[in-house]
């Protein structure tokens, strides 16, 4: 009977120090969660300032620049649309982390 009860104080320690160590991974994996959104809505605004380039960029080319003469464009604001986003986009979690920023 004596060994049980041992057995059961092992268990039982063993019990509290895997469940400590699982308490500390989900806070870990919540901190993570926290930086992955920021630095994802980070990325989603310094992407849109780079479309928003009335000269033009790399996805939707650089014909404004070309045939712009300094005052011609740079005042216009160019419409950019999700697709455009490339970059946002080949994130998994993005379309979460973005509804939750705009609500």
């Amino acid at each position: 009977m004596s060994s049980n009860a041992s057995l059961d104080a092992q268990k039982a320690e063993k019990l509290a120090v895997v469940e400590k160590e699982l308490q500390d991974l989900l806070a870990k994996k919540k901190l993570l969660d926290r930086q992955l959104a920021s630095i994802e809505s980070n990325i989603y605004t310094y992407e849109g300032s780079y479309l928003d380039n009335p000269y033009g960029n790399i996805v939707k080319g650089y014909d404004g620049y070309v045939h712009a003469t300094g005052r011609d464009k740079a005042g216009r604001k160019v419409k950019v649309t999700e697709s455009d986003r490339i970059f946002s986009q080949s994130s998994v979690t993005y379309q979460k982390v973005i509804c939750s920023d705009m609500q």
